[in-house]
């Protein structure tokens, strides 16, 4: 795991004594008029936990945690669906961006699926309509 350490307005990294923790970003600086320097941390931890994990989690976010939970449920709802259901939530067929349900090729080892979604303003956006409150708790409340 990355650690970070704002002593001396430096970001100390360190490889913790477990490396299958997932790196953890504190965004509280974000939310602190002139906390410039934590911003600044803050970036460069992403940037190395991208370099050496290449994924992270953040803290001190500002997303309640009963939001959190319900995304998460109703995430989950989603991705129970069968693929037909799923697919319905798909871009169209030469979509210029691959925003919406995608999974891995069946020949491929990676068997992963996702949903991939932009700002709400985007246009290319393919959201799910099942389940009904998928839209409300991931994506419009944030």
């Amino acid at each position: 795991m990355l650690k970070t350490s704002m002593a001396a307005g430096e970001v100390i990294v360190e490889q913790m004594s477990n490396p299958n923790m997932i790196p953890t970003v504190d965004l509280s600086p974000f939310f602190t008029t002139g906390d410039d320097e934590g911003k600044k941390n803050a970036k460069h931890l992403i940037h190395l936990a991208c370099l050496t994990y290449g994924f992270f989690q953040v803290v001190n976010h500002g997303v309640p945690l009963e939001l959190m939970a319900r995304a998460m449920e109703v995430s989950k709802t989603f991705f129970e669906f069968t693929d037909e259901e799923k697919r319905k939530s798909s871009p169209a067929s030469g979509s210029p961006l691959p925003a919406g349900y995608n999974k891995q090729p069946q020949h491929l080892a990676d068997k992963n699926e996702y949903l991939m979604m932009f700002p709400p303003q985007s246009t290319f956006n393919v959201l799910p309509t099942n389940p009904s409150d998928f839209r409300y708790f991931c994506f419009f409340l944030l």
